[in-house]
Protein backbone atom coordinates (compact mmCIF):
# COMPACT_ATOMS: atom_id res chain seq x y z
CA UNK A 1 0.00 0.00 0.00
CA UNK A 2 2.91 2.31 0.82
CA UNK A 3 3.87 1.77 -2.67
CA UNK A 4 0.86 2.19 -4.40
CA UNK A 5 0.53 5.38 -2.45
CA UNK A 6 4.27 6.75 -3.04
CA UNK A 7 3.33 6.29 -7.04
CA UNK A 8 -0.01 8.53 -6.26
CA UNK A 9 1.95 11.58 -5.05
CA UNK A 10 4.80 11.02 -7.27
CA UNK A 11 3.07 10.66 -10.52
CA UNK A 12 -0.23 12.57 -9.70
CA UNK A 13 -1.62 15.83 -8.02
CA UNK A 14 -4.27 13.47 -6.59
CA UNK A 15 -4.83 14.75 -3.23
CA UNK A 16 -3.85 11.60 -0.96
CA UNK A 17 -1.48 11.30 2.06
CA UNK A 18 2.00 9.65 2.52
CA UNK A 19 2.67 9.69 6.09
CA UNK A 20 5.75 8.03 5.14
CA UNK A 21 9.24 8.81 4.83
CA UNK A 22 10.49 8.42 1.57
CA UNK A 23 12.02 5.52 0.43
CA UNK A 24 13.49 4.13 -2.70
CA UNK A 25 12.99 0.70 -1.97
CA UNK A 26 9.19 1.76 -1.79
CA UNK A 27 9.28 3.32 -5.08
CA UNK A 28 11.23 0.20 -6.72
CA UNK A 29 8.53 -1.55 -5.56
CA UNK A 30 5.76 0.79 -6.82
CA UNK A 31 7.17 0.55 -10.18
CA UNK A 32 4.89 -2.42 -11.42
CA UNK A 33 1.83 -0.83 -10.17
CA UNK A 34 2.06 2.78 -12.76
CA UNK A 35 -0.53 1.12 -14.97
CA UNK A 36 -2.75 0.83 -12.25
CA UNK A 37 -2.24 4.82 -11.51
CA UNK A 38 -2.66 4.90 -15.53
CA UNK A 39 -6.35 3.08 -14.95
CA UNK A 40 -7.14 5.83 -11.73
CA UNK A 41 -6.09 8.68 -14.42
CA UNK A 42 -8.14 7.69 -16.94
CA UNK A 43 -11.21 7.25 -15.02
CA UNK A 44 -10.97 10.37 -13.90
CA UNK A 45 -10.26 11.89 -16.98
CA UNK A 46 -13.63 9.70 -18.11
CA UNK A 47 -15.76 12.13 -15.85
CA UNK A 48 -16.62 14.13 -18.78
CA UNK A 49 -17.72 11.86 -21.48
CA UNK A 50 -20.76 11.25 -19.17
CA UNK A 51 -21.68 14.12 -20.65
CA UNK A 52 -21.37 13.30 -24.25
CA UNK A 53 -25.06 13.33 -25.12
CA UNK A 54 -25.23 17.03 -24.02
CA UNK A 55 -21.97 18.61 -24.64
CA UNK A 56 -20.19 18.38 -27.84
CA UNK A 57 -17.36 15.93 -28.52
CA UNK A 58 -14.55 18.79 -29.18
CA UNK A 59 -15.46 20.08 -25.61
CA UNK A 60 -15.31 16.82 -23.76
CA UNK A 61 -12.17 16.22 -25.82
CA UNK A 62 -10.88 19.82 -24.30
CA UNK A 63 -12.05 18.73 -20.78
CA UNK A 64 -10.49 15.72 -20.76
CA UNK A 65 -7.33 16.37 -21.63
CA UNK A 66 -7.51 19.34 -18.94
CA UNK A 67 -8.16 17.50 -16.40
CA UNK A 68 -5.03 15.42 -17.62
CA UNK A 69 -2.87 17.74 -17.06
CA UNK A 70 -4.40 18.75 -13.82
CA UNK A 71 -3.70 15.54 -12.30
CA UNK A 72 -0.42 15.12 -13.39
CA UNK A 73 0.90 18.75 -12.97
CA UNK A 74 2.46 18.68 -16.14
CA UNK A 75 4.97 16.41 -15.16
CA UNK A 76 5.84 14.08 -18.23
CA UNK A 77 4.55 17.31 -20.59
CA UNK A 78 7.94 18.69 -19.02
CA UNK A 79 9.94 15.71 -19.82
CA UNK A 80 8.62 16.01 -23.39
CA UNK A 81 9.33 19.48 -23.96
CA UNK A 82 13.29 18.88 -22.86
CA UNK A 83 13.68 16.20 -24.69
CA UNK A 84 12.57 18.38 -27.53
CA UNK A 85 14.64 20.62 -26.60
CA UNK A 86 17.86 18.32 -26.33
CA UNK A 87 16.98 15.58 -29.25
CA UNK A 88 16.51 18.31 -32.06
CA UNK A 89 19.74 20.38 -31.04
CA UNK A 90 21.78 18.27 -33.34
CA UNK A 91 24.63 18.18 -30.53
CA UNK A 92 26.78 15.27 -28.98
CA UNK A 93 25.64 13.18 -26.26
CA UNK A 94 27.14 15.85 -23.67
CA UNK A 95 25.62 19.09 -25.08
CA UNK A 96 22.16 17.28 -25.32
CA UNK A 97 22.32 16.00 -21.39
CA UNK A 98 23.10 19.95 -20.66
CA UNK A 99 19.97 21.01 -22.28
CA UNK A 100 17.41 18.84 -21.31
CA UNK A 101 18.62 19.60 -17.39
CA UNK A 102 18.30 23.51 -18.17
CA UNK A 103 14.97 24.69 -16.11
CA UNK A 104 14.45 26.77 -19.49
CA UNK A 105 12.58 25.96 -22.24
CA UNK A 106 13.60 26.18 -26.01
CA UNK A 107 11.92 26.60 -29.26
CA UNK A 108 11.58 23.10 -30.09
CA UNK A 109 10.25 22.24 -26.40
CA UNK A 110 7.53 24.75 -27.15
CA UNK A 111 6.53 23.80 -30.58
CA UNK A 112 6.83 20.16 -28.78
CA UNK A 113 3.99 21.00 -26.75
CA UNK A 114 2.14 22.73 -28.85
CA UNK A 115 2.21 19.68 -31.63
CA UNK A 116 1.33 17.37 -28.47
CA UNK A 117 -1.82 19.72 -27.35
CA UNK A 118 -2.94 20.20 -30.86
CA UNK A 119 -2.40 16.19 -31.28
CA UNK A 120 -4.22 14.79 -28.44
CA UNK A 121 -7.81 17.55 -28.88
CA UNK A 122 -7.48 16.43 -32.62
CA UNK A 123 -7.43 12.78 -32.44
CA UNK A 124 -9.46 12.74 -29.39
CA UNK A 125 -12.19 14.41 -31.05
CA UNK A 126 -12.79 11.38 -33.58
CA UNK A 127 -12.15 7.99 -31.49
CA UNK A 128 -14.32 6.26 -29.18
CA UNK A 129 -14.80 8.54 -25.80
CA UNK A 130 -14.30 5.25 -23.84
CA UNK A 131 -10.91 4.61 -25.07
CA UNK A 132 -9.99 7.66 -22.78
CA UNK A 133 -9.67 5.30 -19.40
CA UNK A 134 -7.01 3.23 -21.68
CA UNK A 135 -4.29 6.19 -23.00
CA UNK A 136 -3.14 6.96 -19.54
CA UNK A 137 -2.41 3.18 -19.21
CA UNK A 138 -0.74 2.90 -22.18
CA UNK A 139 1.50 5.58 -21.33
CA UNK A 140 2.51 4.45 -18.13
CA UNK A 141 2.98 0.52 -19.56
CA UNK A 142 4.96 2.14 -22.40
CA UNK A 143 7.13 3.99 -19.94
CA UNK A 144 8.25 0.75 -18.48
CA UNK A 145 8.34 -1.13 -21.75
CA UNK A 146 10.90 1.53 -22.90
CA UNK A 147 12.91 1.58 -19.22
CA UNK A 148 13.26 -2.40 -19.23
CA UNK A 149 15.25 -2.31 -22.68
CA UNK A 150 17.58 0.57 -21.59
CA UNK A 151 20.13 1.79 -19.40
CA UNK A 152 20.20 5.15 -17.44
CA UNK A 153 21.73 7.56 -20.03
CA UNK A 154 23.51 10.16 -16.84
CA UNK A 155 25.61 9.93 -14.04
CA UNK A 156 24.74 9.96 -10.49
CA UNK A 157 21.51 9.30 -8.94
CA UNK A 158 17.64 10.32 -9.07
CA UNK A 159 14.31 9.24 -9.56
CA UNK A 160 15.12 8.69 -13.15
CA UNK A 161 17.91 6.06 -12.04
CA UNK A 162 15.99 4.17 -9.90
CA UNK A 163 13.01 4.21 -12.54
CA UNK A 164 15.29 2.98 -15.42
CA UNK A 165 17.89 0.80 -13.44
CA UNK A 166 14.33 -1.34 -12.31
CA UNK A 167 12.41 -2.51 -14.76
CA UNK A 168 13.31 -5.70 -15.67
CA UNK A 169 11.48 -8.22 -18.46
CA UNK A 170 9.28 -9.14 -15.90
CA UNK A 171 8.04 -6.00 -15.04
CA UNK A 172 7.75 -5.02 -18.83
CA UNK A 173 5.51 -8.26 -19.74
CA UNK A 174 3.29 -7.14 -16.34
CA UNK A 175 2.64 -3.92 -17.89
CA UNK A 176 1.93 -4.70 -21.37
CA UNK A 177 -0.23 -7.50 -20.78
CA UNK A 178 -2.15 -5.53 -17.84
CA UNK A 179 -2.93 -2.87 -21.02
CA UNK A 180 -4.35 -5.75 -23.02
CA UNK A 181 -6.39 -7.27 -20.45
CA UNK A 182 -7.86 -4.25 -20.16
CA UNK A 183 -8.46 -3.93 -23.27
CA UNK A 184 -10.02 -7.28 -24.23
CA UNK A 185 -12.54 -6.54 -20.93
CA UNK A 186 -13.66 -3.25 -22.13
CA UNK A 187 -13.43 -2.89 -25.76
CA UNK A 188 -13.18 -5.04 -28.73
CA UNK A 189 -9.95 -7.06 -29.66
CA UNK A 190 -9.04 -4.80 -32.29
CA UNK A 191 -7.75 -2.81 -29.71
CA UNK A 192 -4.90 -5.34 -29.04
CA UNK A 193 -3.55 -4.60 -32.99
CA UNK A 194 -3.77 -0.99 -31.73
CA UNK A 195 -1.35 -1.70 -28.71
CA UNK A 196 0.80 -3.67 -30.21
CA UNK A 197 1.70 -0.78 -32.94
CA UNK A 198 1.55 1.55 -30.40
CA UNK A 199 4.66 -0.63 -28.38
CA UNK A 200 6.67 -1.25 -31.53
CA UNK A 201 7.02 2.52 -32.24
CA UNK A 202 7.72 2.64 -28.60
CA UNK A 203 10.45 0.19 -29.22
CA UNK A 204 12.03 1.76 -32.50
CA UNK A 205 11.57 5.38 -30.46
CA UNK A 206 13.38 4.03 -27.51
CA UNK A 207 16.25 2.55 -29.15
CA UNK A 208 16.49 5.98 -31.30
CA UNK A 209 17.22 7.95 -28.36
CA UNK A 210 19.64 5.24 -27.12
CA UNK A 211 21.49 5.74 -29.78
CA UNK A 212 21.55 9.57 -29.10
CA UNK A 213 22.54 10.03 -25.65
CA UNK A 214 23.28 6.28 -24.79
CA UNK A 215 20.05 5.21 -22.64
CA UNK A 216 17.23 7.20 -21.42
CA UNK A 217 16.62 9.61 -18.52
CA UNK A 218 13.66 11.08 -16.49
CA UNK A 219 12.69 13.40 -19.35
CA UNK A 220 13.01 10.85 -21.77
CA UNK A 221 10.07 8.45 -19.78
CA UNK A 222 8.13 11.75 -19.79
CA UNK A 223 8.44 11.83 -23.52
CA UNK A 224 8.02 8.46 -24.10
CA UNK A 225 4.48 8.21 -21.68
CA UNK A 226 3.26 11.77 -23.67
CA UNK A 227 4.50 10.02 -27.24
CA UNK A 228 3.05 6.74 -26.65
CA UNK A 229 -0.32 8.16 -25.66
CA UNK A 230 -0.53 10.22 -29.16
CA UNK A 231 0.40 7.28 -31.19
CA UNK A 232 -2.05 4.87 -29.59
CA UNK A 233 -4.97 7.52 -30.08
CA UNK A 234 -3.79 7.80 -33.76
CA UNK A 235 -3.67 4.45 -34.72
CA UNK A 236 -6.80 4.10 -33.03
CA UNK A 237 -8.38 6.55 -35.14
CA UNK A 238 -6.76 5.42 -38.64
CA UNK A 239 -7.50 2.01 -37.56
CA UNK A 240 -11.58 2.76 -37.18
CA UNK A 241 -11.58 4.71 -40.25
CA UNK A 242 -10.10 1.46 -42.35
CA UNK A 243 -12.98 -0.49 -40.60
CA UNK A 244 -15.60 1.89 -41.24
Amino acid sequence: MKSILLMITFFTRIPVTYNYEYNEEDFIRGIKFLPLIGLIVGAIMYIPVFLQNVIHGPIIALLTWVIYIGITGGLHIDGLADTFDGLFSNRDKKKILEIMRDSRIGTFGVLGILLLIIWNLVFTSYIDLGFIILVPVVGRSAAILSASISQYAREGQGMGKAFVENCGTSEAVLAVISSYLLGILFFKLQVLIVLTITYLVVLISTENIKQKIGGMTGDTIGFIIEFSQGIFIFVLYFSNVLMS
